[in-house]
């Protein structure tokens, strides 16, 4: 929240509140090093303050650590030990037994000795004949990524289509006229005549350079021009992304989706074998890759199929690689081990910001192509000098990234002391001080100063124009400026000469490096010297600009969101300023709507015809996030809270300013509590980059991070993958049972991997096949694989009618369960849509229609993959013979006091406030009820651990701790809990039977 806790208390009772900052930052390092690593305790060191070890102790708690201290005056040491989880002691004292009648005894007798088990149900072998079979049906179905069986003629007839198209459509000869002004275009032949030499291309370019909807196009262009049909397959990290691409690279050919261009992702797609472009989510082509398995004993059809896959596709273009999610990653593994397999196939990665040298030296030194978002011409250069000077492909233009002006937290709290002076005036004063002319002259100085070591002209121009924008100058290209030169060339006196004139120490180049890094790297120890010593002497000088930091840094908590803070800034802005969009970078929903009520609530924003403001995340329906991208009318300010969202997946070109609050919500996983982790943790350098670059896409703009500049050089170059800090299940399959110890597929892995859901999902349908109840299950399925179908509305009293509309639907099939008010959502309004009514009962219950017609559909294609494998009869309605009412087997509610709930580890728990069991109350006579859920995340700033229900994940067919959220009986877990079942570590169950 903003100044004020949870509890009332002021923010600086946070305990790292008044703490200095480098302390704080050097203490959360420590902490966070020491929970990835294996070490088992760690001690800090002995000249710590008391209040330093009171934020000590308030970090460990909320990262899920002990820490504890002992010992007396100058022996005491505070020591910090990882939270290991406690056995119960059922668990110590061996199995309790569970004993079945007589009358189950004989049935069961019974019926083993009509269906008796033979020894391959034993054993656990496979039929490798019918699995194999069923794997060639799967393979022979699936001809999405076959290469279309195109003649020169079908080509030459297709390419005169289009050009027939353009010419005679103004519209298209206007898309076509647009295309060409993109900095892509520049590099059009650059791409494909390097695609023809090397196997592996690497194009980074800033976000709006046009990369994601013209690379393909180029490269298909080109192979049509030679008279060859071609696959292209598109991977994207999210859904959204693969359709909507699709759909405005169709547009711009004049064609349907599902024409020349289609796209593929889970359960949904347009276009097929004669799509000669496919755009398809990392999941899907990472399936498509590993689907076969890695039995030794099938490595002959493994290669077969595997070939008659990829053999049909000619390139493969891995975009946004820069988010580093699991499946990408894995992905990439997998795609380099191929690569050498299969010669005539050609790979690009893309990104808008990203580590490129990293990236190609892992795909042996591949060509990389660095493309920015603004261009002017300048003189040319010739191609192989630069590519000389830099190692990096670029065409004939010189590029100039959009002038964005910098403040950092010390900046504006001295703005908004100084109310009245307009602080965006006095910088465009100096900010147009240096002319194209003058910039490119400072270019090819550093060049020159790079690779001959001809320092003069640098020093002239430096001389010539005495401007702090001069000495901070960064290279157009690579962002080196004049100190980083000297710094790595040692030239220490210029140096000297640099820091005399207040250069900014901390500025970065475009790989995350200052000019201390340089010095370091190159190893020139005096100036690394002069440097450090520099930077000291500015930290501790006690100037105005830094009293006020430490300041305010002492009377707020630096992990919250101060939303006072940002409404002051956002008036400054708004009265500085006349017109230009701002964009508010927060961590989550609840700084959103917590930013929001604080707008509202001042007179200054709460006249609507001023000033418009809107939210953009995940969660709320499409049509409000549609709004972020139309301009507001004359007069009208537009104010975006968002998520880190729009750092890519969006671009709205009006924005001009952008508050970065420096924080995202980032999950992680904690294998000592076997928690997830939902925190708001500091962004990357890369991240800031990004959000810097919202600003100006129109015109010069202006980014504020809340954030000191001694905490934006402390922060990481980039994020932590997601590989290396989430649970990876859907890659690793042994807990599932698909796998043997020894790591051979079973019949059950042959099963799992058979559709295209996550594997936990098809266990669950396998389970209602079983238990006659497969049509609320695949609700459930689609929910998990596609998105929760209730909206979240943004004002509070429809918060509240939206919760009490989700536990209505629940109720009306036995309560207490999030995926029974899913299933009763879905029937309901599949009985409302019958009657031409779906429209009112979505409005009454807060379902989105959109979401629901997706699951519709989903659930159609699902039931379809499930008859086409053998799973269910071709009229699966005798597969939900017990579906009519999915809830009567929950035990009756007994309303007395709230529940409080304990995990394995003894660890309170709340439930999470959007489950309808969040007023869960039971009286104490009927006994502790059981509760399974998908998962436990720990909220850092409420220091709670959250039992949340996430369809992305539902499981209800095991006891571990990922379920999802759902009152149920002993008899459930009976019934598929196997030979044995333990309950949150501390009951373990045997059957007699």
């Amino acid at each position: 929240m903003g100044r004020k806790g949870r509890k009332g208390k002021g923010a600086a009772a946070g305990g790292s509140a008044g703490m200095k900052e480098a302390t704080l930052v050097r203490v959360s390092k420590a902490l966070e090093d020491f929970r990835a690593s294996n070490a088992e305790v760690y001690t800090f060191e002995p000249d710590i303050s008391k209040q330093e070890r009171a934020a000590i102790h308030e970090m460990c708690r909320k990262m899920g650590m002990i820490s504890k201290s002992s010992g007396n005056g100058e022996r005491r040491r505070l020591s910090v030990y990882k939270r290991k989880q406690k056995r119960g002691p059922e668990l110590e004292q061996g199995p309790s037994y569970l004993g079945f009648s007589e009358e189950a005894r004989h049935v069961l007798q019974d019926l083993f000795m009509h269906y008796p088990p033979g020894d391959a149900d034993l054993s656990g072998d496979v039929d490798q004949s019918s699995s194999d079979k069923a794997a060639n049906i799967k393979w022979r179905t699936d001809n999405a990524f076959c290469r279309p069986a195109m003649s020169k003629l079908d080509i030459t007839k297709k390419v005169e289509m289009l050009a027939s198209k353009i010419n005679g459509s103004e519209q298209l000869r206007k898309v076509m006229e647009d295309r060409t002004k993109l900095p892509i275009s520049s590099f059009k032949d650059v791409i494909t005549s390097t695609l023809e030499n090397h196997q592996v291309v690497l194009i980074s370019g800033q976000t709006g350079c046009g990369k994601t909807t013209q690379v393909p196009q180029y490269i298909l262009d080109h192979m049509w021009g030679k008279g060859e049909s071609c696959k292209i397959i598109c991977t994207q990290p999210r859904r959204i992304s693969a359709i909507s691409v699709a759909e405005r690279i169709s547009a711009e050919r004049g064609e349907a989706v599902g024409d020349t261009v289609g796209y593929k992702i889970r359960l949904e797609s347009k276009g097929g074998k004669n799509s000669s472009v496919l755009f398809c989510t990392n999941g899907v082509l990472l399936r498509l890759l590993i689907g076969r398995g890695t039995n030794a004993s099938k490595a002959r059809n493994q290669k077969r199929s595997l070939d008659d896959a990829v053999l049909g596709i000619t390139h493969i273009i891995v975009d946004e690689i820069h988010e580093r999610d699991r499946f990408s990653d894995f992905m990439l593994t997998i795609l380099r081990d191929l690569l050498p397999l299969y010669p005539h196939l050609r790979m690009v990665l893309m990104s808008a910001t990203i580590d490129a040298e990293r990236f190609s030296q892992y795909f042996n030194g591949c060509s990389v192509i660095q493309v920015p978002g603004f261009t002017y011409p300048v003189s040319k250069l010739s191609q192989i000098e630069y590519i000389k000077r830099s190692e990096i492909i670029f065409g004939s233009y010189n590029f100039f990234p959009p002038q964005v002006k910098t403040f950092y937290l010390e900046d504006v709290l001295s703005i908004l002391q100084s109310a009245g002076d307009n602080h965006l005036t006095s910088h465009k004063t100096e900010g147009s001080v240096l002319t194209h002319d003058f910039k490119s002259s400072m270019d090819d100085s550093i060049n020159l100063a790079l690779v001959n070591d001809e320092f003069d002209p640098l020093l002239e121009l430096i001389s010539a124009e005495q401007n702090t924008e001069v000495y901070n100058y960064q290279h157009s290209e690579t962002g080196i400026t004049p100190l980083m030169v000297f710094a790595m060339k040692g030239q220490l006196g210029d140096v000297c000469m640099l820091l005399s004139f207040g250069v900014d120490c901390s500025a970065q180049d475009h790989d995350g490096k200052s000019a201390l890094d340089w010095a370091q790297q190159e190893n020139q120890q005096e100036v690394c010297e002069v440097i450090k010593k520099h930077m000291e002497c500015s930290s501790e000088k006690s100037t105005e600009d830094n009293e006020l930091l430490n300041k305010y840094l002492a009377s707020i908590n630096p992990e919250h969101i101060d939303t006072l803070l940002i409404e002051r800034l956002l008036r400054k802005i708004c009265v500085d300023s006349n017109e230009g969009a701002i964009l508010v970078f927060l961590p989550g929903w609840e700084d959103i709507s917590q930013t929001r009520e604080r707008l509202f609530a001042s007179p200054f924003f709460q006249d609507s015809s001023r000033f418009l403001v809107l939210s953009l995340h995940s969660m709320i329906p499409s049509s409000e996030q549609k709004k972020v991208f139309k301009r507001p009318p004359v007069g009208v300010r537009k104010i975006i809270l968002s998520t880190n969202i729009a750092e890519t997946a969006v671009t709205i070109d009006d924005v001009v300013f952008v508050i970065d609050s420096g924080r995202m919500k980032e999950k992680s996983y904690d294998p000592y509590n076997n928690v997830s982790t939902l925190h708001a943790s500091w962004v990357s350098k890369a991240s800031a980059r990004q959000r810097e670059g919202r600003a100006g896409r129109c015109q010069p703009g202006t980014c504020y991070h809340l954030y000191s500049r001694f905490r934006a050089s402390s922060l990481p170059d980039y994020q932590i993958p997601e590989i290396k800090r989430m649970p990876i299940e859907e890659l690793c399959l042994q807990d599932l049972g698909a796998l043997t110890q020894d790591e051979q597929l079973t019949e059950l892995g042959e099963k799992l991997g058979s559709l295209p859901v996550h594997p936990s999902t098809t266990k669950m349908l396998l389970f209602a096949i079983l238990m006659n109840c497969l049509d609320p299950a695949l609700t459930l399925a689609c929910a998990a694989d596609y998105r929760d179908p209730f909206v979240l509305p943004v004002a509070p009293d429809e918060r509240k009618r939206a919760a009490a509309a989700k536990v209505e639907l629940a109720s009306l099939y036995g309560g207490f369960s999030d995926q029974l008010a899913v299933v009763a959502a879905f029937d309901f309004w599949r009985h409302a849509k019958d009657r031409g009514q779906d429209s009112q009962f979505c409005a009454k219950y807060f379902v989105s229609s959109n979401i629901m017609n997706m699951l519709s559909s989903m659930r159609k294609q699902l039931q379809n993959e499930l008859s086409q494998r053998g799973f269910v009869p071709a009229d699966a309605s005798a597969c939900s013979l017990n579906s009519k009412d999915p809830g009567k087997m929950l035990p009756p509610r007994k309303n007395a006091r709230k529940s409080v709930l304990e995990t394995a580890s003894g660890a309170k728990v709340r439930l999470h406030p959007h489950s309808c069991n969040f007023n869960l109350s039971f009286s104490k006579s009927s006994g502790n009820p059981l509760l399974i859920y998908d998962e436990i995340t720990r909220v850092m700033k409420m220091r709670k651990i959250l039992v949340r229900m996430k369809l992305r994940k539902a499981h209800w067919y095991s006891t571990k701790k990922r379920l999802c959220l759902h009152l149920t009986a002993l008899f459930q877990l009976l019934l598929i809990g196997g030979s044995g079942l333990t309950l949150r570590l501390w009951m373990l169950l045997k059957y007699t039977a």
